[in-house]
């Protein structure tokens, strides 16, 4: 067995988040480079979750509380595809999220 297959993929998936005025407006998933990336066309429904940490975390949002939007978005690659849900978190702060969910 090779020592790089030992832990699987992260799951949920972890993804790039381009944001701007505190809204997701782009994703593609990490660590691919050159992975699909999607564009954000409406933002559906936002909301906090709570972490299952045991204990409190002295971040505001990100630690025990994790930042969730449902949001539609199209592959950038193909613009005239429809728009398909997603649910994206943030984990740990900016820079920190996971594609939660898509419809598939």
């Amino acid at each position: 067995m090779s020592p790089l297959n030992l832990f699987g993929s992260r799951q949920p998936t972890p993804v790039q988040v381009r944001w701007q005025d505190g809204e997701p407006v782009e994703f593609q998933r990490r660590p691919m480079r050159r992975g699909p990336r999607y564009l954000i066309t409406d933002v559906r429904e936002r909301w906090i979750e709570e972490s299952p940490w045991p204990f409190p975390s002295p971040m505001p949002v990100g630690g025990d509380r994790l930042r969730c939007w449902r949001v539609l978005a199209r592959s950038a690659g193909e613009p005239e595809a429809p728009a398909r849900e997603f649910v994206l978190r943030m984990r740990a702060g900016p820079g920190v999220w996971d594609l939660v969910r898509s419809a598939e």
